[in-house]
C-alpha cells in the first residue's frame, strides 16, 4: 500500500501546492526533517506541542543545515505564496519555528516582515513585532502546521494588536488534521506539502513498510483517536 496523492478524501482540496509536494516531501525524508520508526520504544517517541506522542515526528530546522535543500524550500514557499496570496502587503512569521522561513520569503516577494512572539517579554510589551500600521494584508508563516493551536494564537495576537487584516496561513507542511479544519476554518489555509506525500516519500525511502504507511494514514486522518499497534507500544491493542 502506497500513500495516495489526496489522502483518499477531498479533505487536501485547496490546501495543497500540487507542484511542489513530491519533491519538498522527498526533501523532508532526505535531510532527516521528518522521521519516523514505528519500531522505537515508546518512551522514545516524539511529543509533538499539540501533545500528541507519536513515532513520528517534523523538525523543518534540519533543513537549514543543508542549502540545496533549503533553497528548494524556500523557492516552492516564494513560489505558492504568490500564487494562493497575490494581494499580500506583509509577511507574518509564527515564533520561532516560522521565522527564517518568513524572512527569506519576504525578502523573495519583497514584503515587510512581522513576527508574532510564543510569549511576551517578562516586563511585558507587544506580541506582534515590527507591525505595520494601515491595515495590511498579512500571511501567516510557519513550518508546520498540526493541531493549528500556534497558528490561531499568533492570528488572535494580529488581530488584537494591530488592524492587519488577516490573507491566510502558508505553511511548509500541514498535516491536515481535523481540530486545524475547525480551528483555523475562517481563514485560507495552504501548505506546500502533507503526509501522504511524506508518507509516500519515506517509504519510497525504506522508512516504512507498506503495512507502517497505512497504519500511519489512519494515524493522520484523526491523530488523537488513534490506537497504535506497533511493536515496542506496550499500550498497542492487536
Amino acid at each position: 500500500m502506497t500513500a495516495s496523492p489526496d489522502g483518499g478524501n477531498g479533505w487536501f482540496d485547496g490546501l495543497l501546492d500540487a507542484r511542489h509536494a513530491r519533491p519538498v516531501a522527498a526533501a523532508l525524508v532526505a535531510s532527516g526533517a521528518f522521521t519516523v520508526d514505528l519500531r522505537m520504544p515508546r518512551e522514545q517517541w516524539f511529543r509533538w506541542k499539540s501533545g500528541i506522542l507519536a513515532p513520528c515526528g517534523c523538525n523543518c530546522r534540519r533543513l537549514n543545515t543543508m542549502p540545496d535543500f533549503r533553497r528548494l524550500v524556500d523557492d516552492a514557499l516564494a513560489d505558492a505564496t504568490r500564487r494562493s496570496f497575490p494581494g499580500a502587503d506583509y509577511i507574518a512569521a509564527v515564533a520561532h519555528a516560522g521565522i527564517p522561513w518568513a524572512k527569506t520569503l519576504a525578502e523573495r516577494l519583497g514584503l515587510p516582515l512581522a513576527y508574532v512572539r510564543a510569549e511576551a517579554r517578562p516586563g511585558g510589551g507587544p506580541l506582534v513585532e515590527c507591525s505595520p500600521g494601515g491595515g495590511a494584508r498579512v500571511v501567516i508563516v510557519d513550518d508546520v502546521v498540526a493541531s493549528g493551536v500556534s497558528t490561531a494564537q499568533a492570528i488572535e495576537a494580529l488581530l488584537a494588536e494591530t488592524n492587519m487584516r488577516i490573507a491566510g496561513v502558508q505553511s511548509i507542511a500541514n498535516w491536515n488534521f481535523p481540530e486545524m479544519r475547525t480551528r483555523l476554518a475562517s481563514w485560507p489555509v495552504r501548505a506546500i506539502t502533507s503526509y501522504p506525500q511524506v508518507l509516500a516519500s519515506a517509504q519510497d525511502a525504506g522508512l516504512v513498510s507498506p503495512a507502517d504507511v497505512g497504519q500511519l494514514l489512519h494515524f493522520y486522518a484523526n491523530p488523537r483517536r488513534h490506537s497504535w499497534n506497533v511493536a515496542g507500544d506496550p499500550s498497542s491493542r492487536p
